[in-house]
């Protein structure tokens, strides 16, 4: 097996800067503008510099996108890590995970719709990144039923379906010009899916 390349500080930061510079391109002017000689434009430097970091157009979108996305993931799994009753830990993540794609709109509905940036649909369900965020709400659901919060469900289903269906509204959100607040539909969604799983007390 080759060695992993580590990468000195200065490649990491001509990376970014990389990426940074795809990322004003796709809120300026689309991303039809994005080519390896327009980046290239954009940062100041040699076409060939971003042939070093990147293999291809496509590999330097994948880039931008997982790093688009890694801040958004730090913040969810402190936030389900984190202290403070079950039940509060899911409405904040559902908060924070909608509010973040708020934040960055317009780059997020060029890199989930365009047909240039997708890659074979359900490849999303073989990332580390989705794994991870299903074993981690995971926990959280099985910690309320634990405590006697939540009825007895299986927890990496009920995850699954709460990852899911936060999924199709963060898209709806996206595809819609007249959106409510987000902490409005943040509270119902919520509300639908923890009530729903309140275990039933006895009359």
């Amino acid at each position: 097996m080759a060695a992993r390349h580590l990468r000195t500080p200065w490649e990491s930061y001509k990376r970014q800067s990389i990426q940074e510079a795809v990322i004003r391109l796709i809120c300026r002017e689309g991303l039809k503008s994005v080519t390896m000689e327009r980046v290239a434009q954009e940062v100041g430097i040699a076409k060939g510099t971003v042939y070093l970091h990147y293999r291809d157009k496509q590999e330097l979108l994948d880039e931008v996108k997982s790093s688009a996305l890694a801040p958004m993931m730090k913040t969810i799994e402190e936030i389900l890590h984190g202290d403070g009753a079950p039940d509060r830990r899911l409405r904040a993540f559902a908060l924070a995970y909608l509010k973040y794609f708020d934040e960055h709109r317009d780059l997020f509905r060029v890199l989930i719709y365009e047909r240039e940036v997708i890659r074979v649909q359900g490849s999303r369900y073989q990332s580390d990144r989705y794994r991870r965020l299903i074993e981690a709400t995971a926990r959280v659901i099985g910690e309320a039923v634990r405590l006697g919060l939540f009825r007895e469900v299986d927890a990496h289903i009920a995850a699954a379906m709460f990852v899911e269906a936060m999924f199709a509204l963060m898209n709806q959100r996206l595809r819609s010009d007249k959106l409510a607040a987000v902490e409005d539909d943040a509270m119902l969604f919520g509300d639908i899916f923890i009530h729903g799983l309140e275990k039933r007390r006895k009359a």
